[in-house]
């Protein structure tokens, strides 16, 4: 069972796009089953692994800088956020919301790139899953990680329309 844990982690470590479990259990000549229960053992021994729905990804620990702004803007406005951010050099982490009943409410975005976007966007609209941003009258939170603290506030400045504190902080 080691050498397997051991396996996982390296084709996690050497990916940087998410890993199917299906790929995974090919991979080792094992059932998709066994997978998760791996991987719940390699969580358990604390790897930060994720599971998203493209597949598990490895969180690797990046010389990042990482921020959590508050926004607002309506669902339509989705894909211009985005944009804006991945435009700027930034990353999306997730999407947090404050819910009445269940509190704090977390979703994974993980999207880099504007084909990230595309895809992000499609995913929304095919499957008319409700934007967390819907529960919350359009505020939310996001978590947005650069290389640096310089593309960090190029990043807030191309979305300062949507930020709920005074975007004028970040100008340069």
């Amino acid at each position: 069972m080691k050498k397997r844990l051991i396996q996982i982690l390296e084709i996690l470590k050497r990916s940087d796009t998410p890993v199917k479990g299906k790929e995974l259990a090919e991979k080792l000549g094992v059932s998709r089953q066994l997978v998760v229960q791996y991987i719940s053992q390699l969580k358990a021994e604390g790897h930060s692994i994720i599971s998203t729905r493209d597949g598990y990804v490895l969180d690797k620990e990046r010389n990042a800088f990482r921020k959590m702004v508050a926004v607002k803007h309506s669902v339509e406005e989705i894909e211009e956020e985005l944009m804006a951010i991945v435009n700027a050099g930034g990353r999306i982490l997730d999407v947090i919301v404050e819910h009445p009943l269940y509190g704090e409410l977390k979703g994974r975005i993980d999207v880099s790139t504007q084909d990230d976007v595309v895809r992000f966007i499609s995913l929304l609209k095919s499957t008319n899953a409700t934007p967390l941003l819907e529960l919350s009258d359009g505020i939310h939170i996001h978590t947005i990680e650069t290389p640096d603290e310089k593309v960090m506030k190029k990043v807030l400045n191309s979305i300062k329309k949507f930020l709920i504190v005074g975007g004028d902080e970040f100008e340069d």
